[in-house]
């Protein structure tokens, strides 16, 4: 490299320090599986949440955000690119090994963690991924505090990849929560005010589903929701629970003994040991927000960090007879227990304090606002649906179409302040609620002629928001596959049959995204 160059070459990455260091740090939190009713800043009465709570007191509350897909990865692999799962190819949970070294679900598209790394940020990914191999930090994280795959079997006994060692938390006596709470801090407390910083910390908690929510609760808040058991949704079995669990009982698993989960989501259901669980592991996870941001304040730190609260996806806790993500039923659910989402934003001085915003906002929406919150809006999203409502993190007003819309494999959803339509692709019922008069989703209305027009209206849109944005290789509507995983067990006959020569799903190796 001749001198002209490297001075070139100095004078950039020179720029780029002073640049970066203006920035805002940025703390992302993500609960798992999380339906907003479990916080008191939502309305809930039962569950002490007094952290959640002070975030929302002390920053903007969205009280209609929603996630994109109904399940794990696709959620995450929409949160951190901006695209729906029919673009990723992340069409369902994905497991914990796979066929590929070091393989990541979305490292080819442009993400969060890998943008901010490249405009010089210090970058730590602490808890669950669940985007591919674990073993080794990806996508630009240089701190890396992850466990394998994505579904929670125990809170006290998780093998743990901290930074390339391994560990079970079972041996330091310490409940997972707590542990991602530590490494949090730990990260935080080697930061300075000259890099700024994006640590993703994602609690695998409260997460709801069996077997973990069909044990009584044993943590340091069980017996305070022994004395003082929260109020549950009390509801009969869903038909579309019920089907899943009869069509479940029927299968067998690798070791020839039948499937639990379903029945154990039924058992769920109505009992209230299991929604004492739900509480104490919430307010494990609000405990140890309360430490993250207490940490923030000693370093010095919380006036120029953006806090960004929020879940993956919602989960059902008995609302409507349902049980857990839109995997768990026939067909798959994608009610408002599902698919609504926490969304509460925090930046001393900068997002107007102890408010709410009633725009609905779409888990897309997330990454081109960030980027267009911390000066990076010039980047381009390519071809993202998502819209950037940063402007109201600075208390403005804006014209936005309150429409969002929602994908899990052969069901698809679009929702309007006034409508909810939801079609089905090789499955049933299509489903239409009138939300002004039926705001539970309690009459289905699809079959009603009156109303024809309106959910004809409705499925015209969806078609085309999905025929603008769906990669076809991806899009499972029209002969598409998916990465690494479509229906569970491999249950992908039904497509197969549909479109002769269908490809299976595929695990291949991409060249990484970077700026750089």
């Amino acid at each position: 490299m001749k001198i002209h160059q490297w001075l070139a070459l100095i004078t950039a990455l020179l720029h780029l320090t002073a640049w970066s260091a203006t920035r805002p740090n940025v703390l992302l939190i993500i609960t798992d599986n999380q339906s907003p009713g479990l916080l008191g800043a939502y309305g809930n009465r039962d569950i002490l949440t007094p952290n959640i709570d002070r975030l929302a007191t002390e920053g903007l509350l969205f009280e209609q955000a929603y996630a994109t897909s109904g399940v794990c990865s696709p959620t995450r692999a929409t949160l951190l690119t901006g695209l729906l799962p029919s673009q990723t190819g992340v069409h369902n949970g994905l497991p914990g090994r796979f066929k590929v070294e070091n393989w990541s679900a979305i490292e080819e598209f442009r993400n969060l963690p890998q943008t901010l790394a490249d405009a010089g940020y210090r970058t730590g990914m602490v808890g669950k991924y669940h985007l591919g191999d674990h073993t080794r930090a990806q996508l630009g994280f240089e701190f890396w505090t992850t466990f394998r795959a994505g579904h929670t079997v125990s809170f006290v006994d998780v093998e743990v990849t901290d930074n390339g060692k391994t560990l079970n938390v079972a041996d330091l006596d310490m409940h997972i929560t707590d542990y991602w709470t530590q490494r949090s801090v730990d990260f935080i407390t080697q930061q300075t005010t000259n890099q700024p910083f994006f640590l993703m910390l994602s609690y695998n908690g409260p997460y709801i589903l069996p077997p973990t929510v069909n044990e009584p609760a044993t943590n340091r808040h069980a017996d305070y929701y022994a004395n003082n058991p929260p109020v549950m949704p009390q509801f009969p079995v869903h038909s579309y629970l019920r089907t899943w669990a009869m069509a479940m009982r029927m299968k067998r698993n690798s070791t020839g003994s039948t499937l639990p989960l379903p029945w154990a989501a039924i058992d769920a259901l109505n009992n209230q040991r299991s929604m004492n669980k739900i509480a104490a592991e919430m307010t494990m996870v609000d405990d140890g927000i309360g430490v993250v941001l207490e940490a923030l304040e000693q370093s010095g730190l919380a006036d120029n960090t953006l806090v960004v609260f929020m879940s993956d996806q919602g989960s059902a806790y008995g609302q409507l007879g349902l049980w857990g993500n839109s995997s768990w039923g026939a067909p798959a659910p994608a009610y408002r227990a599902n698919m609504q989402i926490p969304l509460i934003f925090r930046h001393p001085g900068r997002v107007p304090a102890g408010q709410t915003n009633a725009l609905l906002i779409d888990e897309f929406d997330l990454f081109p606002t960030l980027l267009d919150y911390l000066g990076l809006g010039e980047l381009q999203i390519a071809n993202t649906p998502g819209r950037s409502f940063a402007p109201a993190l600075r208390g403005k007003r804006i014209d936005w179409e309150d429409t969002v819309f929602f994908e899990y494999i052969d069901t698809r959803v679009i929702q309007t302040r006034d409508w909810k339509y939801t079609e089905r692709f090789l499955a049933s019922p299509n489903e239409l609620y009138d939300l002004t008069r039926d705001p539970g989703e309690t009459q289905n209305l699809i079959n009603n002629p009156e109303f024809e027009l309106i959910a004809q209206d409705l499925a015209e849109q969806l078609a085309a928001f999905f025929n603008e944005y769906a990669e076809p290789r991806y899009d499972i509507w029209r002969g598409g596959t998916a990465k690494s995983t479509l229906f569970y067990g491999g249950r992908n006959r039904h497509i197969a049959d549909h479109f002769p020569g269908w490809i299976p799903p595929v695990t291949e190796k991409a060249v990484p995204f970077t700026d750089r």
